[in-house]
């Protein structure tokens, strides 16, 4: 869960971000640093929603692994119902 959300977090941040950077570009008024600054902030972001969408996949697969384990009624889950009793 805390791999998912993270990668959720960072394609939430870097949604956020690039549409500043984005902005930022469009309204530096053609000055060449702010313009390449804000190519490398957009490549960077770009970079940072793909780790979030690795991490979420990531984090999915981990999670309905778990259920599916869970579901599987092995002996550990057996103990554990023994104890909850």
């Amino acid at each position: 869960m805390i791999v998912f959300c993270t990668g959720a977090g960072l394609c939430a941040l870097a949604y956020f971000l690039g549409v500043g950077a984005l902005i930022g570009a469009l309204i530096s008024g053609g000055d060449p640093a702010l313009v390449v600054g804000g190519i490398f902030a957009a490549i960077a972001l770009g970079l940072t929603t793909v780790v979030g969408f690795v991490l979420m996949l990531i984090g999915g697969i981990w999670m309905i692994g778990q259920v599916i384990a869970d579901q599987s009624g092995g002996a550990e889950e057996k103990r554990y119902r023994d104890v909850e009793r």
